[in-house]
């Protein structure tokens, strides 16, 4: 599995066709570990040399999900294979972002710390304690 570290995010591209529980734990101890001792938030899991996948993977991305909305990350499945988009979408708990390229998962993170950084400059600006100046 390649494993590309970016300062904003951190992408996951498994090699194997299978993505089974034995790969779907490697990418979790990684999101764990890389989740608390750096704080990352934004993953892109590149799934275009995926052809079978196990529930596994499912329970997964379920994971990774509640992190990273819990804590205004970004997950993003990277895939143009429909049946595997259909796997994916019926199954999961919540909606996940799945696009069809690398570089469309990256701006779309990017697009993400943008709005998070325009939420932060709102809050400063109108104070959310619910206190006014009026």
């Amino acid at each position: 599995m390649e494993i590309l570290k970016i300062e904003q995010y951190v992408v996951f591209k498994p090699e194997s066709e299978d993505f089974d529980a034995t790969l779907a734990s490697q990418i979790e101890k990684n999101i764990a570990g890389m989740y608390s001792a750096e704080g990352r938030i934004n993953f892109i899991i590149d799934l275009t040399s995926v052809k079978e996948f196990t529930s596994a993977g499912i329970v997964l991305f379920n994971k990774v999900q509640k992190i990273c909305k819990n804590e205004s990350g970004l997950l993003v499945l990277v895939t143009t294979d429909d049946n595997l988009i259909d796997t994916i979408s019926t199954q999961a708990e919540d909606f996940l972002l799945i696009l069809p390229s690398q570089e469309e998962a990256i701006d779309a993170v990017f697009m993400n710390e943008l709005e998070n950084d325009f939420k932060d400059e709102q809050e400063d600006e109108f104070g959310m304690d619910g206190e006014s100046d009026y």
